[in-house]
């Protein structure tokens, strides 16, 4: 999956994520179509790019790449299930993320701390902010009030349960169409 001494000589910009499975992703999709006409101005998140970030890296040298493919490869843990929760704004007084809320029974939110743990020798920093779970569906580019009741109308629209028993460490190449993911490693639970 991944050929790290092709990145040697440039900077990379890394995050580690849980993917979606399609049918989770197809109710997002049709999450999204219900608040495409919004007044507020959205940037809507590519179905096929949705996951769950357990931790942004951000931009590194690719000269490191090895050693953090290498860390990430000794990180174990247990398959674990995940709920879907209710489609939300991020913050009810300066909303700029629409998002599916995912209902955590303590593995997700511990995988994150093993993996920081993990990275933190590297030189990564450890992410400030408490993890909560989520599917980014809309950036807000433009606020208009609307958006809470648009929001409220599909805020239940999205139901199920997936397992998850992987995580993967993407490369994301930002470009004017949008960010475009690639995925270097894949790690088992």
């Amino acid at each position: 999956m991944h050929n790290a001494l092709r990145f040697l000589n440039i900077m990379v910009r890394l995050f580690i994520a849980i993917e979606i499975p399609e049918e989770i992703k197809s109710q997002y999709a049709e999450a999204q179509e219900m608040i495409r006409s919004s007044r507020a101005r959205l940037t809507m998140v590519q179905p096929g790019d949705m996951h769950i970030t357990l931790k942004f890296i951000g931009e590194v040298e690719g000269s490191r790449l090895p050693s953090i493919i290498a860390a990430l490869q000794t990180v174990s843990g247990a398959p674990f299930i995940l709920d879907l929760g209710s489609i939300t704004l991020n913050s009810p007084r300066s909303p700029r993320v629409v998002w599916g809320d995912v209902h955590d029974p303590g593995a997700c939110s511990t995988l994150p701390k093993t993996i920081e743990k993990t990275l933190e020798p590297l030189g990564i920093p450890v992410e400030g902010r408490r993890f909560r779970p989520h599917i980014t569906l809309a950036r807000i580019r433009q606020f208009h009030p609307d958006i809470f009741q648009e929001v409220a109308e599909i805020s239940s629209s999205c139901t199920g349960s997936f397992s998850v028993d992987r995580f993967v460490l993407k490369k994301s190449e930002l470009t004017p169409q949008g960010p475009m993911y690639s995925d270097l490693l894949e790690v088992g639970l």
